[in-house]
């Protein structure tokens, strides 16, 4: 068998490979300022998230809003150290993210429906 594209494919990406461990590491497969918005996006979703962390810990599921409030602090961080150098990596930390926080969502949805989320003065 001749290997004609095969090498041409990898000549064509070498430089997107990291030194240390060979792995592909593309970038600019999303232009930066919509990786930036991106990640500002998911910053101030979770700021905002964190400062109502005292009230998550009220609810029934208070465990499950806390796991998941901790997983979105390592995926922004994951998504932070990546966002310049990895694009898969910046991609997969920002979905994994944005599951994390419908997922929120849909408890607090679900919270206001079972009428959890009023105010004990109403």
């Amino acid at each position: 068998m001749q290997y004609e594209l095969l090498p041409k494919v990898l000549k064509q990406e070498n430089s997107q490979f990291f030194k240390v461990d060979r792995t592909w590491q593309p970038k600019d497969l999303i232009p930066d300022p919509y990786r930036r918005n991106l990640l500002k996006d998911a910053q101030e979703k979770f700021n905002e998230l964190s400062l109502a962390e005292r009230e998550f810990r009220t609810l029934d599921r208070a465990h499950l809003y806390v796991k998941s409030l901790r997983r979105m602090r390592l995926t922004i961080k994951d998504a932070q150290f990546a966002w310049r150098h990895d694009d898969l990596k910046f991609l997969a930390a920002i979905a994994s993210f944005f599951q994390d926080y419908g997922t929120i969502l849909r408890f607090l949805k679900e919270d206001q429906a079972r009428g959890r989320l009023k105010n004990d003065d109403n």
